[in-house]
């Protein structure tokens, strides 16, 4: 029974991110939204071990547009690319979306920051936007920080295989074959 659930705890989770537009009316309005365990594994954000990211959407509808700004703020632990430990990663950022709303459509249009749907649509799901905002937001490579003195507080075992397979790596690079060494010495005469 186990996996219902989780079934309609994910189901549950995706709907916060379901705004409802159909009969509201012109005006602003705000919509608080936790970015967390959950969110992080039904999106698929596999390499999130753990954190939560607080998301403020303040939505603007207009007469045939709806203004979208969104903030993000908060923490994500991930795994470190030089060491796999767990790295904390603060994020604080922001991300904005403009729906056009048009008569008659036949099926919505979606680019990065301009969504065009029918003026009839009950409600706009924000979930896939709001993942590919984290997504892009990561930073492309996680490392613990350095210390005063410029030196990595990895986890030391692991630096200490690091360097030690460097070195390895660098006495290979040392022994080559004679034979390609004679080719270096041969210049394009053209």
């Amino acid at each position: 029974m186990q996996p219902k659930k989780s079934k309609v705890e994910s189901n549950q989770k995706q709907d916060e991110f379901k705004l409802r537009i159909s009969g509201k009316e012109i005006g602003k309005y705000s919509y608080s939204i936790d970015c967390d365990k959950s969110f992080f594994e039904i999106s698929g954000l596999s390499d999130v071990e753990s954190g939560l990211l607080k998301l403020q959407i303040e939505m603007e509808i207009l007469e045939k547009m709806i203004l979208l700004d969104f903030h993000f703020k908060g923490e994500l632990v991930l795994p470190c690319d030089r060491c796999l430990d767990p790295v904390s990663v603060p994020l604080d950022f922001k991300d904005n979306l403009v729906v056009k709303l048009v008569a008659m459509m036949d099926e919505p249009c979606e680019e990065d920051d301009l969504w065009i749907i029918d003026e009839n649509t009950y409600e706009l799901d924000l979930f896939h936007f709001v993942y590919e905002s984290i997504l892009l937001a990561l930073p492309i490579q996680v490392l613990h920080p350095d210390d005063e003195a410029g030196n990595p507080t990895c986890n030391p075992l692991i630096l200490s295989k690091l360097k030690e397979l460097s070195r390895t790596e660098t006495h290979f690079e040392e022994d080559t074959d004679p034979r390609w060494d004679a080719l270096k010495n041969i210049k394009n005469d053209q």
